[in-house]
């Protein structure tokens, strides 16, 4: 199952649609508090994650899955230009980082090859 976490509903539908089309099972979140409870399930095999959101942010969902050791791969997406690459590069989980607008074709290979078997 692929994660997309982001507060944007209509981005996060298009993003369910496209890799819904590509195979994957996908559940969406709207905010972190709602992410959180799907990163335990232990089908989640990749996050696709939005960092400025209300409630639980992204980097303070980030800072959660650090704390509990949880491992699943996260795609973090940015919609502001001032979004910190380097701060994201503390937490291990990060492994790609993209800026708002998504392309789809970068979006699925990123799934592609983050996603846990």
């Amino acid at each position: 199952m692929i994660l997309v976490v982001d507060d944007d509903k209509i981005l996060t539908q298009l993003l369910k649609n496209l890799l819904e089309d590509a195979g994957y099972e996908v559940r969406v979140a709207n905010d972190g508090e709602t992410a959180y409870k799907h990163l335990k399930d232990p089908k989640c095999r990749a996050m696709l994650l939005d960092i400025r959101m209300p409630g639980i942010n992204g980097a303070e969902l980030l800072m959660l899955m650090t704390a509990e050791g949880i491992k699943v791969p996260v795609i973090v997406m940015a919609g502001f230009p001032d979004f910190d690459e380097e701060e994201m590069k503390q937490f291990p989980n990060v492994k790609k980082m993209f800026h708002k607008p998504l392309y789809p074709e970068d979006v699925l290979a990123s799934v592609r090859e983050f996603a846990r078997k």
